[in-house]
């Protein structure tokens, strides 16, 4: 994935790999947004979300998903794939909330993506503790190895199985498999809101809701998408985020062509902000690119050694800013 930021020393961000684990918990991309935002320990970038839809920050956010089964296990689908209406979420929701009424939490609909989970008395439920991967590090994956742990995970579990069995026969899951839809058959724990965040740039250009929950949090002016909005000149002298999205598919595929089509439509929007703005508009600017298990932040040279009217390949343009830790 991909950004482009004006701020702080350039640097290989690598994720921390806990014992036993094949992979860090967090993607490349979720360990540098912890700490270009200084994220607590207990919170997580996947929950900042929450704030699209007015979370209350320290509450934990579910995200209804949709788990197949593989030939020994489960793996969670990409919630993007779910196509999940507010009508059946709502539905779902109810369903789930009535059931786990006796339980020491309380759940909130924030949205048909993203419901609130609040402990009345944390100490002694500890769910806001548990360690586990997002979503949308743990698509296409065996759930197994990315399921929230610690010493509340059994407790968590039972609930979760329980919302489970109750979903199986909904007539919500039936009327969606008459559809031709996935049943939405599980949460998933996406973490602990982050609130009072201090701010890490001064303007942020993103559609992502990660992103602008994260500019909420930090109370940083914000844009919408680089693809759908010009890039206002007043950002020459300050710090900011650019996020862009061009790779984004190819990420959740793993597609070859998805991969081709991403850096040509970066190529073309580079292109066009360059001859909109100048070449120093870029002055300072690194390029972010964050993997599976760590970060890599490349700068721009100076403007002979990238002359991007040679037509070369846009990944050429860019060079590595530090050696690998």
């Amino acid at each position: 994935m991909r950004f482009f930021a004006r701020a702080g020393d350039p640097s290989i961000v690598r994720t921390p790999v806990a014992a036993g684990e094949a992979l860090p918990i967090e993607s490349g991309e979720e360990a540098w947004l912890r700490d270009r935002f200084s994220l607590a320990q207990s919170a997580t970038s996947a929950a900042a979300a929450g704030h699209t839809a007015g979370a209350t920050p320290g509450a934990l956010i579910l995200r209804p998903v949709h788990l197949h089964a593989g030939l020994d296990h489960l793996v969670l689908e990409p919630p993007a794939h779910l196509g999940l209406s507010r009508e059946h979420a709502k539905a779902l929701f109810d369903a789930a909330a009535d059931w786990l009424a006796p339980e020491p939490i309380a759940l909130r609909f924030l949205s048909p993506e993203l419901w609130e989970v609040t402990e009345p008395h944390p100490e002694r439920t500890g769910f806001g503790q548990l360690r586990g991967a997002s979503s949308a590090r743990a698509s296409g994956r065996n759930i197994d190895l990315w399921l929230p742990r610690g010493p509340s995970a059994r407790a968590w579990r039972r609930l979760m199985n329980e919302v489970q069995m109750l979903w199986h026969t909904h007539p919500i899951n039936a009327e969606r498999e008459a559809a031709g839809l996935k049943p939405v058959n599980a949460l998933w724990l996406e973490g602990v809101v982050p609130g009072g965040l201090p701010p890490a740039f001064d303007l942020m250009a993103s559609a992502d809701p990660v992103l602008v929950g994260l500019a909420h949090a930090s109370g940083t002016q914000r844009l919408p998408s680089v693809i759908d909005t010009a890039l206002p000149s007043v950002a020459r002298d300050q710090n900011v985020l650019l996020d862009a999205p061009f790779w984004r598919e190819a990420v959740a595929s793993g597609s070859d062509q998805a991969w081709e089509d991403g850096w040509r439509r970066f190529e073309e929007w580079f292109v066009h902000t360059t001859a909109q703005y100048g070449a120093k508009w870029w002055q300072g600017a690194v390029l972010v690119l964050t993997g599976e298990c760590s970060t890599h932040i490349l700068a721009l040279p100076r403007l002979p050694a990238w002359r991007i009217w040679r037509r070369t390949a846009p990944a050429s343009w860019f060079v590595e800013s530090a050696p690998p830790a």
